[in-house]
């Protein structure tokens, strides 16, 4: 388990407005990412009320996904730092998004019990960076999946006009 004073993955990145994990989104989910140990990384989630599905004691599919996909890509960020020797958000940005992304539901996610993510690196390059995610409910794996994680350019900060 992470350090109690270590600072998660999210409040380190710059600029984080994202609605599953930036810290700069207050109607967001607010996700928080940390290593585990060299490959692997872990995301607590509490699901509010209003994170249902359809029958309200399961999690929407749609919040899965998002939580997966950013607890993914920020550890993805995370690592590319600390490749590159840095802290995170120290020097010019590195910054990943989503180039692909599977979810394989194995079982519904009960909206009681808290909610554990582990990502692991499979694969770490320079430009896309590939984990493997589970998502796990009341000590069973309810979800399994992939994400591609690709390098964006910095122009992506600049508003278009």
């Amino acid at each position: 388990m992470h350090h109690p004073a270590a600072l998660a993955f999210q409040d380190q990145i710059p600029d984080n407005h994202c609605y599953g994990c930036g810290p700069l989104n207050d109607q967001g989910l607010q996700i928080k990412s940390y290593w585990v140990d060299d490959n692997r990384s872990e995301c607590r989630f509490t699901p509010q009320p209003h994170h249902c599905a359809g029958p309200t004691h399961f999690l929407n599919g749609g919040i899965i996904s998002t939580i997966i996909d950013c607890h993914c890509i920020c550890t993805a960020m995370a690592r590319a730092y600390r490749d590159a020797g840095r802290a995170i958000g120290e020097g010019e940005r590195l910054w990943f998004a989503t180039g692909d992304l599977q979810v394989r539901f194995k079982r519904p996610v009960p909206m009681h019990d808290a909610i554990t993510l582990e990502a692991t690196v499979a694969e770490a390059g320079e430009k896309k960076i590939l984990l493997h995610c589970t998502l796990s409910a009341g000590g069973k794996v309810c979800v399994e999946s992939e994400v591609l994680a690709v390098r964006v350019p910095n122009e992506w900060f600049e508003p278009s006009s």
